[in-house]
């Protein structure tokens, strides 16, 4: 008897971004999308979030491909990580080939194997049979995945949105689906990032009238913040300027790679003479000027994040110019938005977002448009995938309402196994689906031990305690010094630290009458005499860290 098809996430599900799916048929491995996400507060330090694809790389040899969606960092932006451990072939659409290429070129992954797929278009990979569909969404060339195999069929939305009138004009392919609908879908993984916004997802093309408003209006130079991917808002930026006859310059450096493979392929249209270097603004009049930039999540480094700080070399914000931030926060990076905003206002900009103005629509269906191809689809099994566990659970009622019955849905998280067998759908066993963290050029070895010192040192600081002991006898030759960094200001609190050392002193006093020279048990004194008395002196518990020098 064949074996079932298990499918499981390594990451997307009960959070927002990291999406990676893995299909197992006949020993076979299939890896859907490989994304990262950014940490959130509590991750000091880190840069970036990648999935825990071990279980992948262990079985390496059995992994047939990587087949991408489309372009965005939460889909493909692990891919070169994953390829160092996994160099398997690479399956895209041509745009999001052109991207994830060239953060491959920047890891210096020369010879990864880059295929690129057509939508409608079909690919045979071992047991598995896969048909891909036109998608809308906020970056062009996404598709969604039809993955038939020997125990059923499975199709995945990926992220899109039901837009009737989307900027390149190419619209989500209903009919294409419509037709894998009639010969029966088995199961159906869907997107739930706006599951809990009611109605329908306004469509791209009413951001250029409004666009066009805030530009004509605008007295000084124009900023326009949005993420570096969104290519339908960028040719909607252009095509403003045109009319306006103002000129376009593009900084940060995703912003400009973007752009690039954009103009390339032809998903940006535009001419030459509106394209401008960021050196040639200097030579224009600020009032014929946008200049579109990363930034909008409010990164630490990213260009608008400086301009706000009034520290980018090349572009400052004084009253009179206009800033455009045209996208929302993602959840959790509500804080450093608002940090960015506020130095904007600051500067005296005249500031639109998307909490007061029309400047942003999201990529994601809405409610109504969820339900409506759930309807379509009609699944035996649904799945909602892509979205914090609320989202999740609120797109599992919305399915519901739409005509899937409720024994026929699986809520799922991260390492949670479904099983298909003969078209029924059963619960696997679960397997370890953690988080890798990326903190420069380490990948993986900051963990929770080191999270949880970070911390510590983040919240209470740390004290050193040095001290000086005869290696033979165990006498106290010199010290304790301490040194305190984070804890208090050591020229405000001496008194304090001074005192602080006459209990460490005290406590090692007591082990020279035992000539001790375990530099553990020394060690140990220093931590609990100087720990016991910084807590009842602070109600404070800063790292403590003794250094034993021995003569």
């Amino acid at each position: 008897m064949s074996e079932p098809v298990r499918l499981f996430f390594l990451g997307g599900l009960g959070e927002v971004g990291r999406n990676m799916l893995v299909i197992e048929a006949e020993s076979k491995l299939l890896v859907v999308d490989c994304g990262l996400s950014f940490p959130n507060d509590e991750m000091l330090g880190v840069d970036l979030v990648l999935p825990d694809f071990s279980y992948v790389a262990d079985r390496a040899k059995d992994c047939l491909a990587v087949v991408l969606t489309h372009g965005h960092e939460d889909h493909v932006g692990a891919l070169s990580w994953f390829l160092k451990e996994v160099p398997v072939p690479v399956y895209a659409t041509p745009l999001t080939l052109g991207l994830a290429g060239r953060r491959l070129k920047e890891w210096n992954i020369e010879e990864a194997e880059l295929n690129a797929i057509s939508a409608p278009g079909n690919l045979k990979l071992g047991p598995f049979d896969l048909s891909f569909f036109a998608m809308c969404h906020s970056i062009p060339d996404a598709v969604s995945v039809v993955i038939n195999t020997s125990q059923g069929r499975i199709f995945y939305t990926s992220d899109f949105k039901l837009d009737e009138t989307p900027v390149d004009g190419r619209r989500t392919d209903l009919m294409g689906l419509a037709r894998v609908a009639e010969e029966g879908i088995d199961v159906m993984l869907s997107d739930s990032t706006n599951a809990e916004v009611p109605g329908r997802t306004p469509s791209e093309a009413i951001l250029g009238p409004e666009l066009k408003r805030i530009f004509e209006g605008a007295g000084g130079k124009i900023v326009l913040a949005c993420f570096a991917s969104n290519l339908h808002r960028i040719q909607q930026v252009l095509e403003v300027a045109e009319t306006l006859g103002k000129k376009v310059a593009f900084v940060g450096r995703s912003m400009i790679a973007n752009v690039e493979v954009g103009r390339e392929l032809g998903h940006l249209r535009v001419s030459n003479d509106t394209i401008v270097s960021i050196d040639d603004l200097s030579r224009l009049p600020e009032q014929d000027t946008i200049i579109v930039c990363t930034g909008s999540q409010g990164e630490p480094l990213s260009a608008l994040s400086l301009i706000a700080a009034g520290e980018h070399k090349m572009v400052s914000v004084q009253p009179g110019d206009t800033v455009v931030l045209s996208a929302s926060p993602i959840p959790g990076n509500e804080s450093a938005v608002h940090r960015v905003l506020n130095g904007l206002f600051r500067a005296g900009a005249e500031v639109f977002h998307s909490g007061l103005d029309i400047v942003h629509v999201s990529g994601h269906g809405a409610s109504e448009e969820l339900a409506e191809l759930a309807l379509l689809m009609k699944p035996r099994y649904f799945v909602p995938v892509h979205g914090e566990y609320r989202q999740l659970a609120t797109h599992a009622r919305v399915a519901e309402e739409a005509g899937v019955p409720y024994a026929a849905i699986r809520i799922i998280e991260d390492g949670d196994v479904l099983e298909l067998e003969d078209r029924t759908l059963s619960r696997g066993k679960h397997i370890p689906a953690g988080t890798i963290l990326v903190d420069g050029l380490g990948v993986g070895d900051v963990g929770p031990v080191v999270l949880r010192d970070r911390k510590v040192l983040a919240g209470d600081g740390i004290l050193v305690c040095v001290v000086t002991i005869d290696g033979h006898t165990g006498e106290v030759l010199a010290g304790p010094d301490l040194i305190s960094r984070g804890f208090v200001y050591e020229d405000e609190s001496r008194e304090l630290l001074d005192e602080a050392a006459d209990k460490v002193a005290d406590a090692l006093h007591a082990l020279e009458d035992e000539k001790s020279t375990d530099w553990a048990a020394v060690k140990k004194a220093c931590r609990r005499s100087l720990g016991e008395f910084v807590w009842n002196r602070t109600r404070r518990r800063p790292m403590i860290l003794p250094i034993v020098m021995e003569i």
